[in-house]
């Protein structure tokens, strides 16, 4: 999401870090992570991401969409901040729920469909539109439908941490390097590893756009994800 400063999830270490890698890590325990990693609740990102995704003010236009992509993804709302520490492990996606692969194509022709209303925040809510980074993750022709239409809709609409994590996603599928860090692969020792990435040097002003953690509390988390 070019237009923000470039905008459970992963990190970016700077290359000299990259190459040292990390302890494996299998699919990340949220609460272990942050208690290891001292995720403060007064820490600008955290309230950023605690004004995204919130839900209080209710609001949302379709709320049987919203009841569907909450159980399609295994959802409860309303999310807690941080709802997105931006680490993701190549092939450790969470597991979501039965309805997942159905909800993937309804959103799918909903995208295709012109003139259609898509699941932003004034639709289905914050907790909806994180269902939806979810379900996009899923199926790369999904995913980029979805980054499309979020980046369009702008961070208002769709919260910026989940915008950076997906491009950073997409942009590994489609051969190019990611801009944020939050894509990790394992090697073959099992050693999890940051996946190629462009211009490390200013990744942290990017990631302070995206209502991500800095690289150093992102190293951290990787490496304390269980």
């Amino acid at each position: 999401m070019r237009q923000i400063a470039m905008l459970v999830a992963l990190v970016a270490l700077p290359p000299m870090l990259a190459a040292q890698g990390s302890r494996p890590v299998p699919r990340p325990d949220t609460k272990t992570a942050q208690t290891a990693c001292n995720v403060n609740p007064s820490d600008a990102w955290v309230k950023r991401q605690a004004e995204s995704f919130d839900d209080s003010k209710g609001g949302w236009t379709d709320d049987t969409l919203r009841t569907a992509l909450l159980k399609a993804t295994g959802l409860t709302a309303p999310l807690k901040a941080p709802a997105q520490l931006g680490v993701q492990v190549e092939g450790r996606d969470q597991p979501l729920g039965a309805d997942a692969d159905d909800m993937v194509q309804r959103l799918k022709k909903l995208a295709s469909t012109r003139g259609s209303a898509w699941p932003t925040k004034s639709v289905v809510g914050a907790a909806g539109t994180h269902a939806v980074y979810l379900l996009a993750q899923r199926d790369t022709g999904l995913g980029r439908a979805a980054l499309h239409r979020m980046m369009e809709a702008g961070p208002v609409e769709s919260p910026a941490a989940d915008v950076a994590t997906l491009e950073d996603r997409l942009r590994l599928v489609w051969g190019r390097k990611q801009l944020y860090g939050t894509q990790f692969r394992s090697d073959a020792s099992g050693t999890v590893v940051l996946a190629a990435m462009e211009d490390s040097a200013h990744a942290d002003l990017r990631r302070e756009g995206a209502g991500l953690p800095p690289f150093k509390l992102g190293l951290c988390l990787a490496k304390a994800a269980k």
